[in-house]
């Protein structure tokens, strides 16, 4: 940061009053600020069964996907909808998890992990239905909201395995159900 306003400047920090100092501070406490929101990675709080199960699940959403953006580019609509559908019934919730992996797995993350999560497999039975209506423009819609909704959980929670999203500006709606940020699956 230094180096940059001294890069950029040709006057003396001395001569230029307090704007820089001003500047430099806003810049100072918005780093501290962003710092402090970004969540903590969760898989060192997971068990090994639930990690073992997350990692499962996103290698099946990750091989979904990409046959989905093959498919709707291809207009096989057929396909968008039963990946759409693995997607949302790939569902770590869903899955057969003991009384104790369900708690372990709630104190483990915080609610919004939780909530990103659902929101991805709600996309993902809208995006179902789009195939199942053969729109191929709500499923571009909703394909591209499941994208940024990936994007946004792995720069938040996942930044471990993910460090190039470490320092990604992910927009805030990203990630977000509808009511949350005015967006709607529905397209």
């Amino acid at each position: 940061m230094f180096s940059a306003l001294s890069i950029c400047s040709t006057t003396p920090l001395r001569s230029r009053g307090r704007r820089p100092t001003i500047a430099l501070g806003t810049l100072v406490a918005l780093g501290i600020s962003a710092a402090s929101l970004a969540a903590e990675p969760v898989r060192p709080d997971l068990t090994l069964k639930l990690q073992g199960l997350l990692k499962k699940e996103m290698i099946q959403v990750e091989q979904a996907m990409q046959a989905v953006y093959s498919a709707i580019v291809q207009g096989r609509h057929a396909v968008v909808a039963e990946k759409g559908q693995s997607i949302h019934d790939s569902f770590i919730l869903e899955q057969a998890l003991s009384d104790e992996d369900r708690q372990d797995l709630k104190a483990a993350v915080p609610p919004e992990f939780l909530q990103m999560d659902a929101y991805l497999h709600e996309l993902s039975a809208s995006l179902a239905e789009a195939g199942r209506a053969e729109d191929t423009s709500r499923q571009v819609y909703i394909f591209g909201r499941m994208t940024e909704s990936c994007v946004a959980c792995h720069s938040t929670y996942v930044t471990d395995r993910f460090e190039g999203l470490e320092v990604s500006d992910v927009p805030a709606e990203w990630g977000l159900a509808p009511e949350a940020s005015g967006d709607s699956p529905e397209g």
